[in-house]
């Protein structure tokens, strides 16, 4: 249901959907392979301290907990109601839960608009309203947070510690963030399902977001946006100290209808010019494809912005410079000269190349290029007030030690990031380029396997400097 700006009440209780004292899970099951029984393994599993009190009128212990027949049975207070019972006891926990003074509370259940049961979910929608009861779902995979131990719903496990906030409607692709972020060491502060958004909105966890301590980033996966207004108010408030990504899916033939039917959403009459048109007055960045979402909001949480497109590339492979040449001037970002951006850079930087090695921009140092090469050039590009950004690539021939190569790119990161200049690495490459990127991830520095992946994140970084300045006005 629509809101026309995030509301207070909602962005204040929000500490309890991911940071709660106590948690009352209605629908727990005794059984392993219900969601009720998941719920509170993964709460245990992964180091929740809080209270969890199970709800279940059938049993007396479940998981080994005193189970209690109703949220109203329980002795203690309640900070957040996670509810997997079917759709038709619903609204008696609603209530039990509002006569309980219950701060939030998460519907993890399906069957409601998604299959044409709008009223219904409209109707237990302004029930919580009416009594500023923060409903988040329904139909929906959970929440949680790394920094707080806090793994709550039907998930697999938690994302690495990290600074992006991702907040989705799909379950399924927020699953998929989360493996990405064990596999590839894409860090999150925080994540939430929203499943079909009927109560608590993408704002008020974007205003959540800004005030969040660990989140640097916040990336938004929309199926459908009924609140614009809210949305862009929220977005413009959280901008000049925070970048927002968003990718909007549902705007094909159908897709509009696989939209309605799995998060019930709507997109009919809607059109990409529309969506583009809002995003750009919220100020957020706009992804087009699920890898840029993630390349971009992983730079934009680790990196400072991009003052200017004076970005120096130092690379051993003249191959990966081309490549990242046209993708640059493809996204409307070109990349100059060294002699453009710096009259005295290149007879700097050619003293830790060859005769061969290339002084334009990319600066190709050569196949042969040694660990001690690139801490060279790096340095040089670094330490030049005209650059603005350094952008480093590693091709492993078979004399490169990519090891040592990003031993001394985090050596010169660390002495130099306090000139506030952006730093992405690119690798191309078997195990040892996929070992490198997981290393400087985990200093801070974001690294991609392609070219292109590496341009994007640049070109984002770019884009927020000038939103940044734009929205700080």
């Amino acid at each position: 249901m629509k809101i026309n700006k995030a509301r207070k009440y909602v962005v204040d209780n929000l500490k309890y959907a991911l940071n709660p004292s106590s948690i009352a899970v209605v629908g727990a099951s005794r059984y392993p392979n219900k969601v009720g029984y998941k719920v509170i393994d993964g709460l245990k599993k992964w180091g929740y301290k809080g209270t969890i009190y199970p709800v279940n009128p059938r049993a007396d212990n479940v998981y080994g907990l005193k189970a209690y027949k109703t949220v109203k049975d329980i002795p203690g207070e309640v900070d957040l109601v996670f509810i997997a019972v079917p759709a038709h006891l619903v609204k008696m926990v609603l209530e039990h839960s509002v006569e309980k003074k219950v701060k939030i509370v998460v519907i993890a259940t399906s069957a409601f608009k998604e299959i044409g049961r709008g009223e219904l979910q409209n109707k237990l929608t302004q029930y919580c309203r009416d009594h500023e009861l923060p409903l988040i779902g329904p139909n929906l995979v959970g929440m949680g947070s790394p920094y707080l131990n806090f793994n709550c719903g039907f998930i697999p496990y938690l994302p690495v510690k990290g600074p992006v906030a991702m907040i989705s409607q799909s379950g399924a692709n927020l699953l998929a963030a989360l493996g990405t972020s064990q596999m590839s060491h894409l860090g999150m502060s925080f994540f939430v399902g929203l499943g079909n958004k009927a109560d608590v909105d993408f704002s008020e966890f974007i205003a959540y977001g800004g005030q969040d301590p660990n989140t640097k980033c916040l990336a938004l996966y929309f199926e459908g946006l009924d609140s614009p207004d809210a949305l862009i108010s929220a977005c413009q408030s959280v901008v000049p100290k925070k970048p927002v990504v968003v990718i909007k899916v549902g705007g094909s033939k159908i897709g509009v209808k696989a939209a309605f039917a799995h998060t019930a959403s709507e997109n009919e009459g809607l059109n990409d010019a529309y969506f583009d048109e809002i995003f750009a007055k919220a100020g957020a960045i706009r992804a087009t494809t699920w890898q840029e979402f993630l390349d971009i909001s992983l730079a934009l949480g680790m990196q400072p912005p991009l003052k200017s497109d004076r970005v120096v590339m130092i690379t051993n492979g003249g191959g990966s410079g081309l490549l990242s040449c046209d993708h640059f001037e493809r996204s409307g970002m070109p990349m100059h000269e060294l002699k453009e951006i710096s009259v005295g850079l290149s007879g700097k930087i050619q003293a830790y190349m060859p005769m061969f090695g290339s002084p334009l921009n990319p600066v190709d140092i050569a196949g042969t290029a040694s660990p001690v090469h690139y801490k060279g050039a790096f340095m040089q590009a670094f330490c030049d007030p005209n650059v603005d950004g350094v952008y480093g690539s590693i091709c492993p021939t078979a004399v490169t030690d990519v090891e040592a190569v990003v031993d001394y790119a985090i050596e010169i990161y660390d002495k130099y990031k306090h000139l506030g200049k952006p730093f992405v690495m690119e690798c191309q490459g078997g195990q040892e380029c996929h070992d490198a990127i997981m290393k400087l991830r985990d200093h801070g520095i974001p690294a991609y396997p392609t070219p292109e992946q590496a341009v994007n994140a640049i070109v984002a970084l770019r884009k927020y400097a000038k939103i940044k300045a734009n929205f700080s006005k």
